[in-house]
């Protein structure tokens, strides 16, 4: 998910400095989406990893 989370960063960085806007701004959605999924799968990691910390 972390390299998935990167190459989507990239291209948004590589399509700013290139210029394409457009292109730099329709990825915002998607990287914010791939970000939560990314904390959510590390919350969940967290959870199992100390349940008594948690309250189910």
């Amino acid at each position: 998910m972390l390299y998935e989370h990167l190459e989507l960063l990239a291209t948004a960085v590589a399509a700013r400095l290139a210029g394409n806007y457009e292109e730099n701004i329709a990825l915002a959605d998607p990287i914010e989406q791939q970000a939560l999924g990314m904390a959510d799968e590390m919350t969940k990691g967290i959870v199992q990893q100390f349940p008594n910390l948690f309250i189910a």
